[in-house]
């Protein structure tokens, strides 16, 4: 049913603006009125993507502070993945309010629950998507344990896009 009042919608404001084209006398005002009924339910997209860009430019990408070497594993999301295709030895996770390790041992990855971690390293991941704002934005941020230093960030922002999409 909504999809159907969408299409209503559309079809209303078309002919509305077919209207208003055809009702103007002058030839010229007739281009300003089409150009006014295209720009109305785009001029927030195109405006919040030239926004979407500074920000990015401002705020946004990866910051490097410290360079780890010769890291084995670490700790944040455990996924298999990160030991097959990127090659740790080992991805812990805290299970609320116990750890989990996944690692590779004889050649298949092992899960083991309820383990004291080792990781010298943590990512975590904050998520800020707030309902009235059309940009949200990711935080990751690299620290050592126990000591808490920041060693990398990198910040992603999104647009959620314009009224019409």
């Amino acid at each position: 049913m909504g999809g159907l009042a969408v299409l209503f919608l559309i079809g209303l404001y078309f002919i509305l603006a077919v209207i208003a084209i055809v009702k103007v006398k002058p030839v010229w005002t007739k281009g300003v009125v089409l150009l006014v009924a295209l720009l109305i339910p785009t001029a927030d997209a195109v405006y919040g993507r030239y926004k979407l860009k500074q920000m990015c430019a401002d705020e946004a990408g990866l910051k490097v502070y410290r360079v780890a070497e010769r890291v084995e594993g670490f700790m944040g999301y455990a996924d298999e993945e990160m030991i097959t295709k990127h090659g740790y030895q080992f991805v812990e996770e805290k299970n609320s309010p116990n750890y989990y390790r996944l690692s590779k041992q004889n050649g298949q990855i092992i899960r083991e629950a309820n383990i004291a971690p080792k990781s010298k390293f943590k990512v975590k991941l904050t998520t800020i998507m707030n309902e009235e704002d059309i940009y949200w934005r990711q935080f990751y941020v690299i620290e050592s344990v126990p000591n808490e230093e920041i060693l990398a960030t990198e910040t992603q922002i999104g647009f959620r896009g314009g009224w019409v999409e």
